[in-house]
């Protein structure tokens, strides 16, 4: 596979689209999420690093699953296996494509380390993730089209609001902090994406929704309180993972200046409308 970013990211979109087609009746069941959800929202925004990502990220809101067709036995027949000692993650050896399917931690059934337990789909199909409860609450409908010539397939899905996307980035960054070896400086650059692209009162007007409902309540407020832990000042973690992931493109003094403002901005905006 070719190791440009931009073009691992034309053949994410490419998995992507592979996964809907053959998902069929469960698409309305899923929520597009991470990267390719993120850029949908941000465009190229006025990150230096250029869009990049190589897999297709799907939550899956197990209460509108229907239990047949099985989602594994479709992704076994369309060349997908399992990818060993990773829970969720299915890759196509012959395309080098990768799913992953997520379940929000409070939708994930039974207690359990890391398979989602599915009524209707089984355990062995998708991982539980704490911290994706928002984008069951925030998502909206969008058209996905492809980005290669001649290849006309556009679907209809889901797809996470901001704010529940940034909710979700801030918990991925805090659960891996306990091992630096885990940590992705590239996670700080979508959440550095976020708030320099999406205007702050969208953000805060996402994370308000989340706060009134009571599957994305408690989600919400330890979002932002990571949120002013790992950006809110120059020596914050995130910031440190943006430096490091934007050298040299971008001025590390800058970023350190640039990214607590934006953050303490949404801190101060979600104050005032309490």
């Amino acid at each position: 596979m070719n190791g440009d970013p931009e073009t691992q990211y034309v053949l994410a979109r490419r998995t992507l689209l592979d996964a809907l087609e053959f998902l069929g009746v469960h698409r309305g069941s899923v929520i597009l999420v991470g990267a390719q959800a993120i850029y949908l929202h941000t465009g190229e925004s006025d990150v230096a690093v250029a869009p990049f990502t190589r897999d297709a990220d799907l939550a899956l809101d197990p209460r509108g699953l229907d239990p047949e067709p099985k989602i594994e036995t479709i992704l076994r027949e369309h060349g997908y296996e399992p990818r060993e000692h990773q829970i969720g993650v299915w890759r196509n050896p012959f395309s080098g494509g990768q799913v992953d399917f997520l379940v929000p931690e409070a939708l994930s059934g039974a207690p359990g380390r890391r398979a989602a337990q599915l009524p209707t789909q089984g355990n062995r199909l998708a991982r539980r993730t704490t911290g994706l409860e928002g984008v069951i609450v925030e998502n909206e409908r969008r058209m996905i089209s492809a980005m290669e010539p001649g290849d006309t397939r556009r679907f209809e899905i889901r797809v996470a609001g901001p704010a529940a996307l940034l909710a979700a980035k801030l918990f991925k960054i805090d659960e891996r902090r306990v091992n630096e070896r885990r940590l992705v400086d590239k996670d700080a650059i979508d959440v550095l994406r976020l708030l320099r692209a999406v205007p702050t009162e969208t953000l805060r007007g996402g994370m308000e929704r989340l706060r009134s409902d009571p599957l994305t309540r408690d989600v919400s407020d330890a979002a932002i309180n990571q949120l002013q832990r790992l950006f809110g000042h120059p020596d914050g973690e995130g910031v440190a993972m943006a430096v490091r992931g934007l050298d040299p493109l971008e001025p590390a003094d800058e970023i350190r200046a640039s990214t607590p403002l934006l953050a303490k901005d949404l801190v101060a905006a979600l104050k005032r409308s309490r």
